[in-house]
This record gives structure tokens, C-alpha cells and sequence, in this order.
């Protein structure tokens, strides 16, 4: 009995392989098409702070913060919201990363603003208790600020504390939080800064770690011999896909 196997003859071209080739490299392609829609931008100068989640950067225009609602201005605790982001941006260099929807309805750029050390600025705002989650789109780091959004509120931070307490004890102890722990005044406590001052590991429930970023999200930062990711808004999955070489 003969059986009826394909055998692929030198100089004739083996269909299915060409089939898993081509297949394998549109699919590569459309994984690094994906990344390079996430990756930040060039640097860019911020002109001006419009308010606490709108700037408005040099050769882009007016900017969107994504994921983010700060008070407007003239609002209550509008003007520290737009303060908190003047102090990290204005008149400084910034990098944009785009999600999937580039603009909104009145023609802004939607993006997060990560800082030169790689610190995301949309989630900043929500750490700090500067702005609130927006709920009703979606965005590729949702969950993420979520979870900020209910430390902050847990905590009292910033306008979760505004008509809840009179004295507002909450921005009182964010001061003093960083004023005790954040040496280079930028709004975060490093790794370095806190073994410096010898809190490290720190774990979740410490005043310090609502300032800290937790990579893994497994509640400790700075443990021992630990490498954690660069700060800021977490970067697309590359996913390794395998490519057919053929037979």
C-alpha cells in the first residue's frame, strides 16, 4: 500500500511552508506594530499647565492627561491639582505615550506624560489624591490606577480629605510624609532614599509606600537583592513569537 505523503522535491516551492513563513511574520509584525503604538515619544517642552490634567507641550499642542479627572482650576482644590503638575512639568522636558485613541472630541492629544526618570504624571495625580479615575473609558492601565485611586481614598489624600475633615490631617501627614523620606522633592520616594532612611523593605500600610512604586504589586518595594521595572506607567507585553523558517 502506498501511502499518500508529501514529499517536498529541491526547487519546487513548498506551499505550506510558505504559508507558515508568511503566517509567522505578519504576526511578528503586527506584535512589534503594537509595541511601537505604546512606545513614549521623543522629548517634548511643556509651554504651559492649563490645569491639572491639560498642558500644553511645544510643536503638539494642547495635551489630555489619560485616565485622569483633576478639579478644574477655579474648582475646589482645582488650583493644587494644577499646582502639583506646574511643579513636575511646566517649562520642562517631557515624553508622551500614546494609548490606542490619539485624540479626544475636541481635537486634544490624548496621552500619559512620563518625566525624564521614567515617573508616569497621570498616575501621580491619582497616587497623591490630585484627580480622580476616569470610569467611563477604557484605557490600557485602568485597573492599575484603580487600585491608586482607592489608596488615596483609604488614606484621605488631597480632595479625598477636602470637606471630610476640617484641618484636613490627611495632606498634613502627606507633607510630612514626604518632607521626611523624599530627598530630591519630586513628589516619590526611591529605593535609594528609602534605605537611606532605613525603612526598607517597605510594605503596603507604610506611609512611605502610596509614594513608592511596586512593580510585581505584591505589596513589598525595595526588597533585598530585588530588580525592580522602571517606574512610571507599565510598558505593552512584548510577547516572543516563534517564526517558521520552514522545512
Amino acid at each position: 500500500m502506498v501511502r499518500n505523503t508529501f514529499l517536498p522535491l529541491a526547487g519546487i516551492p513548498n506551499p505550506r511552508a510558505k504559508h507558515k513563513a508568511a503566517s509567522g511574520v505578519w504576526l511578528s509584525l503586527t506584535v512589534i506594530l503594537t509595541c511601537l503604538v505604546s512606545a513614549p515619544a521623543q522629548a517634548q517642552i511643556v509651554d504651559k499647565v492649563i490645569d491639572g490634567d491639560s498642558l500644553q507641550v511645544r510643536g503638539v499642542g494642547e495635551v489630555r492627561l489619560i485616565g485622569v479627572d483633576t478639579p478644574e482650576w477655579d474648582a475646589p482644590f482645582g488650583k493644587e491639582a494644577r499646582a502639583f503638575t506646574q511643579r513636575l512639568v511646566e517649562g520642562k522636558q517631557i515624553r508622551l505615550q500614546y494609548d490606542q485613541q490619539r485624540t479626544d472630541k475636541y481635537g486634544r492629544t490624548l496621552a500619559y506624560v512620563h518625566l525624564p526618570n521614567g515617573v508616569c504624571v497621570n498616575e501621580m495625580l491619582i497616587q497623591h489624591g490630585y484627580g480622580r479615575l476616569i470610569k467611563r473609558f477604557p484605557f490600557r492601565y485602568r485597573d492599575r490606577f484603580r487600585r491608586h485611586e482607592r489608596e488615596a481614598q483609604r488614606a484621605g489624600l488631597g480632595l479625598w480629605g477636602v470637606g471630610v475633615r476640617k484641618r484636613r490631617p490627611s495632606r498634613t501627614r502627606s507633607a510630612s510624609v514626604l518632607e521626611r523620606y523624599d530627598d530630591n522633592g519630586n513628589g516619590r520616594i526611591t529605593c535609594a532614599e528609602a534605605r537611606r532612611h532605613g525603612i526598607a523593605p517597605v510594605r503596603r500600610g507604610h506611609p512611605a509606600y502610596i509614594y513608592m512604586h511596586d512593580a510585581d504589586n505584591d505589596g513589598t518595594i525595595c526588597r533585598q537583592g530585588h530588580v525592580p521595572r522602571p517606574a512610571g506607567c507599565p510598558s505593552s507585553t512584548i510577547i516572543r513569537v516563534p517564526i517558521y523558517r520552514g522545512a
